[in-house]
C-alpha cells in the first residue's frame, strides 16, 4: 500500500511537471484526490459555492464578464486574451493560475469575499481541468443511468451483490478498512430500524437467531419489504417532501382532512408502484384520459400546502404564495433544485432564472381556489370519497334522477308553451306560497332595535331611512350598520324551491366590491354557507347556493348590468335540482340572458353557526352580508322597496306580473317620504 501511494505521488510530481508550479499543500494533497474528478460530484459543488456570487447567473453581481455557470461562457475568451478554462492545460488556465497566487489583488476568491478554496479543492480544480476539463449539464437535468461495477478488491471482505463493490470502492478511496461483520441480533435490529423505522420484536430476533439456513437474512429482509411497516417508514420520507398535514398550518392551524391521500401514498409504497406512474399521477393524475378517482387522488400531493384563516390577510396574495408553494415543492421533490429563489431574480447557484420560475408557476395557477380559508375543515378544491356501497347507491340515484330530468324536460315545455298563450292569472296568486311580503313602508323604534312596516319579525340596529320609493316608500341603506333582518324565513336546504324579488336603486358602482341585496350566506368559519342574491362590481346580477366556497356551490350572472340612481325590479327563482340551470334571473320581470359561473353543488346550503359548526337558522340579511373578515362585506347602498320571498318557484308570467303591478308612488299615513338622493 506505501508503495502504491509513492507510485501515484511521483506519477502527479511527473505530469504537474507540465503544468503550473504547485504549492506544497496542494502537491500534497493531490495523490489523496479520485482517480477521475467529476464536474458534477466534485468541481460544480465548489464552483457554485465559492464563484457563483460574482461569476454566476446574476448579472447584476456578476464581476470581470465572467460566467462560470455556462459552458460556453466558461470557456470563452475573456477580454485579457486568457480563458478561465483551457482543457488538458491547467497552466494556461487563467482560473488555476488565480485560485493559487498569493496575490491579494490577483487571488480568487478574494480576500474581502471572505471565501477561500482549501488544498484539496485546489487540486481537484487543476485535476479536473488535466483531465480534459469534461462538463455536465447539471446533475437534476441529466437522465440516470446505470453505472460500471467498480472491480473486486482482493482482500478486504468478502463480496455478496454488487452493493458491496461499491462500498468496497468508496472504502478503498477513503483508505478506510471494513469494520468486523456484525453478529446476528446487530443484524437484525439494523435491518429491521432501516425498513420500518421500529426496532425488532423479541419474537422476531429469536426467530432469525435460531434460523440457520442460508438465506436468513434475505428471508428477515423479504418479509420487511413486504410490510406495511415498510411502506409506512417509505411515505414518511414522502410526506416530509410533501410538506403533508392534517391541519392548515397558519393562524389558527385548524383542521383539515388530507389523510386519504397520505393513505394513498401508503398503498403506493406497499404495491411498489413504478415511480414515473408515482411522480405522474400526483402532479397531473386528474389530467390524465378518464382519471379514475384514485389518479385525482393522489393530486393532493399539489394541496398539501399551509393555507390562513386570518382575517385580514389579502387574499390574492395567500393564493399566490400556495401557488408558488406548489411550484417551490415540485423543484425540491423532484428536480433537486432550490427553485424558490428565482422568484425574485435570476437563481445564483442553479441554473433557474426568474423567467422559468414563473412559466413553471402557471401551471398551478388555474386551481380554483381561496387565499383565505376558515379557521376549521376543508377547502376546494374537494373530491367526494364515498364508500363502496354508499358509491354504488349514488350511482343508481343517478340514473334514476336523469330519468326524472327525462320526464320533466317534456312537462316544463309544455308549461313554457301554454304560458305563451296564457296571460290571466288568479287574483291571489301573489299570495300563494308567499313567506314574506315587506314593503319597506315605515320604521318603528323599539325597545332594543327597529323593526320594518310594525312586522316583529324584522328588525334593524340602526334604522335604514325612510325614502321615496318605487311603490310608495322604500328605505335608504347608507351602509352604516343599518341593515335589515328577516327573522321568519325558513333556512333554506338546496332541495327546497323559493323565488325571490325586490326592488333596487342603487348609487354605487365599486371596483372588487359587491353590493348584497339579501340573502343568508355566512362567513370564512361557516364556509359562506347559505344563498346570497347581489350586484357585482359591475352591477350585474349573481345568484348563488352555497354549500362552501370556493368548490361545492352554484352561481349565475346576468350578462348585461344596472344602471345606477334607477329603480330596477330584481329576481331570481330556484327549482331545488342543485343544478344551475334552474337558477333563472330576472330583470324587470323579464328573464335575463345569463351566464353560468359555475355548477357543481351536492350538499347541504343550510347555514350554520362558526365555530361548532352546528346548524343554525339564519335570518335573511338585507343590504349587507354576513362576511366580515376580507374587508368586501358586499354594503349595498341605495334605495330597496317592496322585498317578497316565496317557497315555490314563480312562473315568468307571475314574475312579469308582479314586476308591473302597483309600481306609482303612494302616499303612506298622509305623507310622502321625502325625495333621497
Amino acid at each position: 500500500m506505501r508503495l502504491t501511494r509513492l507510485f501515484l505521488f511521483f506519477l502527479a510530481l511527473t505530469v504537474l511537471s507540465c503544468g503550473p508550479d504547485l504549492p506544497e499543500e496542494v502537491e500534497m494533497a493531490y495523490p489523496k484526490l479520485p482517480d477521475v474528478v467529476d464536474f458534477n460530484f466534485h468541481v460544480r459543488p465548489i464552483l457554485s459555492d465559492r464563484c457563483y456570487s460574482c461569476h454566476g447567473p446574476d448579472a447584476n453581481t456578476r464581476k470581470a464578464n465572467l460566467r462560470l455557470d455556462l459552458k460556453r461562457e466558461a470557456f470563452a475568451r475573456l477580454e485579457s486574451g486568457h480563458r478561465a478554462f483551457v482543457s488538458g492545460k491547467p497552466g494556461k488556465s487563467e482560473s488555476v493560475h488565480r485560485i493559487l497566487s498569493g496575490e491579494s489583488e490577483i487571488q480568487m476568491p478574494p480576500p474581502e469575499s471572505n471565501l477561500s478554496l482549501s488544498a484539496e479543492e485546489k487540486a481537484m480544480i487543476v485535476k479536473w481541468i488535466e483531465q480534459g476539463a469534461q462538463w455536465k449539464h447539471h446533475w437534476a437535468f441529466t437522465a440516470p443511468k446505470k453505472s460500471e461495477l467498480p472491480p473486486k478488491s482482493d482482500g478486504l471482505w468478502q463480496v455478496n451483490n454488487e452493493i458491496d463493490l461499491f462500498v468496497q470502492h468508496k472504502l478503498r478511496s477513503k483508505n478506510f478498512k471494513p469494520s468486523q461483520e456484525a453478529d446476528k441480533e446487530r443484524l437484525i435490529r439494523r435491518v429491521t430500524m432501516d425498513l420500518t423505522g421500529l426496532p425488532p420484536t423479541i419474537g422476531e430476533i429469536d426467530a432469525f437467531l435460531s434460523d440457520d439456513s442460508a438465506d436468513a437474512y434475505e428471508n428477515v429482509v423479504d418479509r420487511l419489504l413486504a410490510s406495511n411497516a415498510n411502506a409506512e417508514r417509505l411515505t414518511v420520507d414522502w410526506l416530509d417532501l410533501s410538506r403533508y398535514a392534517d391541519s392548515h398550518g397558519l393562524h389558527a392551524d385548524g383542521a383539515r382532512y388530507m389523510w386519504p391521500w397520505r393513505d394513498w401514498v401508503i398503498k403506493a409504497f406497499r404495491e411498489n408502484m413504478p415511480y414515473d406512474q408515482f411522480v405522474t399521477w400526483q402532479l397531473a393524475g386528474d389530467l390524465l384520459p378518464n382519471a379514475t378517482r384514485e389518479q385525482k387522488l393522489a393530486t393532493a400531493f399539489n394541496r398539501n400546502h399551509p393555507m390562513t384563516a386570518e382575517g385580514g390577510v389579502i387574499d390574492e396574495e395567500f393564493r399566490l404564495n400556495y401557488v408558488f408553494d406548489r411550484t417551490e415543492t415540485v423543484g425540491t421533490a423532484m428536480l433537486g433544485l432550490t427553485v424558490a429563489c428565482a422568484r425574485c431574480h435570476d437563481h445564483k447557484f442553479d441554473p433557474v432564472s426568474q423567467k422559468d420560475y414563473f412559466q413553471m408557476t402557471a401551471f398551478f395557477n388555474n386551481v380554483k381556489e381561496l387565499g383565505m380559508t376558515g379557521d376549521d375543515g376543508n377547502y376546494g378544491p374537494m373530491l367526494a370519497l364515498p364508500s363502496t356501497d354508499t358509491k354504488e347507491r349514488l350511482n343508481v340515484l343517478e340514473k334514476q334522477i336523469k330519468e326524472k330530468d327525462r320526464q320533466l324536460a317534456l312537462t316544463k315545455k309544455e308549461l313554457a308553451d301554454l304560458q305563451k298563450y296564457m296571460r290571466e292569472l288568479p287574483a291571489n296568486f301573489t299570495q300563494k306560497g308567499l313567506l314574506g311580503h315587506y314593503p319597506l313602508n315605515t320604521v318603528t323604534k323599539t325597545a332594543k332595535e327597529y323593526i320594518a312596516d310594525a312586522n316583529a319579525n324584522t328588525s334593524a340596529t340602526v334604522s335604514p331611512k325612510v325614502v321615496r320609493g318605487k311603490k310608495g316608500n322604500g328605505f335608504g341603506f347608507t351602509g352604516e350598520y343599518d341593515e335589515l333582518y328577516l327573522k321568519n324565513i325558513p333556512n333554506f336546504e338546496w332541495t327546497d324551491t323559493f323565488s325571490v324579488g325586490i326592488w333596487a336603486n342603487t348609487t354605487k358602482r365599486t371596483p372588487e366590491k359587491t353590493q348584497t341585496l339579501l340573502g343568508t350566506s355566512g362567513d370564512k368559519n361557516n364556509f359562506w354557507r347559505g344563498w346570497d342574491f347581489y350586484l357585482d362590481s359591475l352591477n350585474r346580477v349573481n345568484a348563488r347556493l352555497i354549500h362552501s366556497l370556493p368548490h361545492n356551490y352554484i352561481h349565475v350572472r346576468s350578462k348585461d348590468s344596472i344602471k345606477t340612481n334607477k329603480w330596477r325590479h330584481l329576481a331570481f327563482t330556484y327549482g331545488g335540482t342543485a343544478k344551475a340551470k334552474d337558477l333563472k334571473l330576472f330583470i324587470d320581470g323579464k328573464e335575463a340572458d345569463m351566464e353560468v359561473r359555475y355548477n357543481n353543488l351536492y350538499k347541504t346550503i343550510k347555514t350554520i353557526r362558526s365555530g361548532n359548526h352546528e346548524p343554525f337558522d339564519a335570518p335573511v340579511r338585507v343590504a349587507k352580508s354576513y362576511r366580515s373578515f376580507t374587508g368586501e362585506n358586499g354594503i349595498f347602498k341605495g334605495k330597496l322597496d317592496d322585498i317578497r320571498i316565496y317557497q315555490r318557484v314563480l312562473t315568468p308570467l307571475e314574475i312579469e306580473k308582479i314586476a308591473a303591478t302597483d309600481t306609482e308612488d303612494k302616499i303612506f299615513n298622509g305623507q310622502q317620504a321625502p325625495e333621497y338622493w
